[in-house]
């Protein structure tokens, strides 16, 4: 199941700036998940099933907290600069909720300029450049793991996804 609240708003905080901001804190429970691993015994000759039993475990990939905001300002007539934030809490890679197959929360910044007219030719023309991760936090947003049994030893091998460090997006917005 999942149970949850979402917050969304947005304030205008003078004639040239504005805040928008989301939140969702969430429950996302499995109540009863069964985990099939596969025994291969000491020698790698043989192959059983092991199943385990959780109870209440946290769905894989689905954070209790998701937050972002955005502030925007505008210092001159056609131009917005605009500081955009998202928060992400920890996610789990299988539905077991250990904590050793997880991927940590992060928190990633991006800064966006965007300068707009309207000639008289079509509705709009926009030019925006993006930061995308303008502090270039190390982090993954994604991943995926593996686990089976060889005889008493457990094996477990967790694969991450990197982002990419600061980058750069040139959008050019044309619209009739």
């Amino acid at each position: 199941y999942r149970t949850g609240v979402e917050v969304e708003g947005s304030i205008r905080l003078g004639s040239r700036i504005s805040w928008n901001a989301n939140l969702t804190l969430s429950q996302n429970k499995i109540r009863n998940f069964n985990e099939v691993m596969y025994d291969y015994g000491t020698n790698f000759d043989e192959y059983t099933e092991v199943v385990t039993t959780y109870t209440n475990s946290e769905i894989s990939f689905s954070p209790n907290v998701i937050a972002g905001s955005g502030l925007f300002y505008v210092p001159v007539k056609n131009l917005e600069v605009g500081l955009l934030t998202k928060y992400v809490g920890r996610q789990y890679l299988d539905n077991t909720s250990n904590i050793n197959r997880s991927i940590d929360s992060y928190f990633t910044n991006d800064l966006r300029l965007t300068y707009s007219v309207k000639p008289s030719f079509m509705r709009e023309l926009s030019l925006s450049l993006l930061v995308n991760n303008v502090f270039n936090t190390l982090y993954s947003s994604n991943g995926y793991t593996y686990g089976y049994l060889g005889g008493a030893t457990e094996y477990r091998q967790n694969f991450y996804y990197p982002q990419a460090g600061r980058n750069y997006l040139l959008m050019l917005a044309l619209r009739f």
